[in-house]
């Protein structure tokens, strides 16, 4: 048995549905990319030279989006992934700041009294928002966003996905039907803030964004389908290429619409028994981690779609060790590799891990999950270490 990594793909087990993700978004506005990244960096061209508020403790790959065009302020946020409201003001007066990223960690919204807040000062200091959905797509489609951006390949087989999304009756951007992306991208916000976002977002992505060409990622995902359910001996060839596609990935620097590919893909794949899948998974890990004596990162609901269960370990990269021995392969998310990051951050880089529980799994895979962590607690391969702090 193996748990986590990469999706593979069986093209045997797809079947057209109207439970799309396309369906999931209907009311919005919506660019189709071909990764989050591309989705920020499209979004980003329009706000450059603003300055924007962000968690420190994110992904490499969101910052450098952002820093292309804009000015990264990084604000803390403690153990439970909540963030000082009185401090965060002071800096949105002090420093003028009128971008905030908000992030909802692993699929749990952040408090009313956080979103409430924010509301506040979207009216008090015409604060603009944008809301990464990647982890809480399914959770909620937007809270308090003006812009909505999220990674589809984190959720489904596909070889690539991302999307730009925003509410029709809220934000405002210039008609450019008939241009070409050199022709609208970089204009100024006081340009394109304008008009419905219909007139431009209601387009799909291929008309006017180039497609990504499918990556070898795709054969990387249908080998280890092989590797499996045959036992094909090609293993180690598919994480080279995973590997491989992932290092071109961060060296990309254009924006590309989704895949012709991902799209047929993403038409075959059904929302809400993914959506079931991952609650019910969610609910096993947690009652199992009881009897381990650990404690969860994040404070959910069983209403809540998580897209992984972190949990802190004291020796967590033994603890991955171990795991990886008995075939589970857990991420971490994520190394901080730029330089201001806080005391917490930098703690929670080193202690957390991210417990696999998607829809490729069930009761079975759970059970063997929590085996192994419990196999990796006699071996004193970590200690319960509970996170410190809360969200407001």
């Amino acid at each position: 048995m193996e748990l986590g990594s990469e999706f593979d793909l069986d093209f045997s087990q797809l079947t057209k549905t109207a439970d799309t993700v396309f369906a999931y978004l209907k009311e919005f506005c919506s660019v189709y990319t071909d990764s989050g990244r591309s989705a920020l960096r499209l979004l980003s061209e329009h706000l450059a030279g603003e300055k924007i508020l962000v968690p420190d403790y994110i992904c490499r790959s969101v910052t450098d989006a952002l820093s292309e065009k804009c000015t990264v302020i990084y604000y803390p946020i403690d153990r439970r992934f909540g963030a000082d409201l009185g401090q965060l003001e002071e800096w949105i007066q002090k420093q003028s700041v009128r971008v905030l990223y908000l992030m909802h960690y692993f699929g749990v919204l952040q408090s009313e009294n956080t979103l409430k807040r924010i509301t506040e000062w979207k009216e008090t200091y015409g604060l603009t928002v944008i809301e990464d959905a990647t982890h809480s797509l399914f959770t909620a489609k937007k809270t308090v966003g003006d812009y909505c951006i999220a990674s589809l390949r984190k959720w489904f087989p596909i070889p690539d996905g991302g999307v730009l999304y925003t509410d029709r009756e809220q934000t405002y951007f210039k008609d450019f039907w008939g241009q070409k992306p050199e022709e609208w991208l970089g204009q100024k916000p006081e340009e394109w803030l304008r008009q419905k976002p219909e007139e431009w977002l209601g387009q799909k992505s291929e008309d006017w964004l180039e497609q990504k060409p499918v990556s070898r990622k795709i054969k990387a995902m249908m080998l280890k389908n092989l590797f499996l359910t045959e036992g094909f001996d090609c293993n180690a060839k598919y994480r080279e290429i995973f590997a491989e596609e992932e290092e071109a990935l961060d060296c990309q620097k254009g924006v590309y619409g989704m895949s012709a590919l991902s799209r047929f893909l993403l038409s075959h794949v059904p929302v809400k028994p993914m959506c079931r899948r991952r609650r019910e998974n969610a609910a096993l890990l947690r009652e199992g981690l009881k009897g381990l004596g650990f404690d969860a990162a994040v404070k959910g609901v069983s209403s809540e779609v998580l897209l992984a269960l972190p949990v802190y370990a004291a020796k967590r990269n033994c603890l991955r060790e171990r795991l990886m021995e008995q075939n589970v392969y857990c991420a971490v998310h994520w190394p901080l590799e730029h330089s201001a990051v806080s005391e917490e951050a930098r703690w929670m880089e080193n202690h957390i891990i991210s417990l696999p529980l998607d829809q490729r799994y069930g009761e079975e895979e759970m059970e063997y999950l929590l085996k192994c962590l419990e196999i990796g607690k006699k071996e004193d391969c970590y200690e319960a270490c509970k996170g410190q702090g809360g969200m407001e």
